[in-house]
């Protein structure tokens, strides 16, 4: 059974209600009350079934028994208890409610919005009814459905931080990221234990490139659940971006070794090994980022760059191809990101300049071109280009591409702050400047 998500709330009804003391069963519901109350399950059943074989119109024991074996995780029985409570009275939105719990961890969510909805409709004030739609609906990748609901349940209850990290999460798939960090920040406010929130904040500081402040919100989820691979995974990329490879090769074995199944592991620590000249590993681990892809799919219209990014795995695969020289399968490979994701300019950069390697010099022309159009201010384009006027005079004889080769370059170093590319950039120059070529 997959682990439900952190921020459901659970329907177990905390004090069970009873009747009439002159019911011959008011005795065993009493006892099994005391016994749930306890925590000692099995006892507490084993007092509603006697109250239930004594009187099988009872039905507090079939709604308390239904309860018990939702604690216990039981969810075919207690749907077949709930379900017994129910027919006999329909009025009852507790049960229902309870019911959903059941629904939803057996993944069966139609039927969970159904009693969740009924439960609203029998109870217009059932906040927990609201906040778990919210829930669910993010599950769905519903987002307008999921902010409908954490609106209502905040309504009704201020200091609801289950409905604010709903919200929330809906709010980050949709790519409204400054709501959605409010209402991390508000989860937080009310509940700092809630670690998805904390990852949540630490994704919201990657896309606004507040790589420290990431990296804290990943460790303080970290802390709090040791045992989500999430915040590994991510804090790892984190790592990537800071250039700390120890650390990040370190997060990333500990997302996998938690969750074997997440296709971004494999994708960034790909990155890793091919940043390290080891295209094999990298190889191993994209190929293995691909072969998960199909199970993901499914959240692909969600604006989480995080979830899956299938481009991203193919332009990743496509240099480790070309690390090992076989140019065939890196051009076939960063074409399908470009094929993709047509708008991403790296990826666009990346296929010319591995056409550019195997040869095909009018096909990286335009990948280039189509690169720096998408970004003015790629230097790696413009670096590649410049490379590629420089074969073309070589093999044409014509010195007039040495002039485009100069005008490449130029723009490097006026958009580039690295240094050492501006210094490779500028030396360029001077040689074709000496052989007079350029002015």
């Amino acid at each position: 059974m997959k682990k439900l998500h952190k921020a459901i709330v659970l329907f177990f009804m905390a004090v069970f209600l009873l009747t009439s003391c002159a019911d011959p069963t008011a005795d065993y519901l009493r006892q099994g009350d005391t016994y749930y109350d306890q925590g000692r399950f099995i006892e507490a059943i084993a007092e509603y079934t006697k109250a239930i074989e004594r009187n099988p119109q009872s039905i507090t024991a079939y709604m308390h028994r239904g309860a018990v074996y939702n604690a216990r995780a039981e969810w075919d029985l207690a749907i077949k208890d709930l379900s017994k409570a129910i027919e006999m009275d329909p009025s009852r939105s507790e049960n229902y409610q309870n019911r959903a719990f059941a629904y939803l961890a057996k993944e069966q969510y139609d039927n969970a919005v159904a009693d969740l909805n009924k439960t609203i409709e029998l109870n217009p004030k059932a906040v927990l009814a609201y906040t778990n739609l919210s829930w669910l609906y993010v599950h769905r990748g519903e987002w307008d459905k999921a902010i409908a609901a954490a609106d209502k349940a905040i309504q009704l209850e201020s200091k609801d931080y289950s409905a604010f990290f709903n919200r929330g999460a809906a709010y980050f798939a949709r790519g409204e990221i400054a709501k959605a960090l409010a209402d991390m920040n508000s989860t937080l406010e009310i509940n700092p234990s809630i670690a998805p929130a904390y990852t949540y904040r630490g994704k919201i500081y990657l896309l606004t490139d507040n790589l420290t402040g990431a990296v804290e919100e990943f460790s303080k989820s970290i802390d709090i659940d040791p045992d989500t691979a999430e915040p590994y995974k991510l804090r790892g990329f984190a790592y990537i971006t800071l250039v700390k490879p120890e650390q990040a090769l370190s997060d990333l074995n500990r997302a996998i070794e938690l969750d074997d199944a997440d296709p971004m592991a494999y994708y960034y620590r790909g990155h890793l090994y091919n940043a390290n000249g080891d295209f094999d590993l990298a190889l191993n681990d994209l190929n293995r980022a691909l072969a998960l892809a199909p199970a993901v799919t499914k959240e692909a219209s969600s604006h989480d760059p995080f979830k899956y990014d299938p481009d991203g795995i193919y332009l990743e695969r496509a240099v480790a191809y070309r690390g090992k020289q076989e140019l065939n399968q890196a051009v076939a490979d960063a074409q399908k990101a470009v094929e993709l994701n047509p708008q991403y300019a790296p990826a666009q950069a990346t296929y010319g300049e591995i056409l550019l390697a195997n040869g095909d010099l009018e096909s990286a022309l335009k990948a280039l071109n189509r690169a720096i159009e998408l970004d003015p201010d790629m230097s790696e384009a413009y670096i590649n280009r410049a490379v590629l006027w420089e074969v073309m005079a070589v093999n044409t004889k014509n010195t007039d591409y040495y002039e485009l080769c100069a005008a490449d370059l130029r723009k490097v170093i006026a958009i580039n702050q690295n240094p050492e590319m501006v210094n490779q950039a500028q030396e360029a120059i001077r040689k074709m400047q000496s052989k007079g070529y350029i002015p």
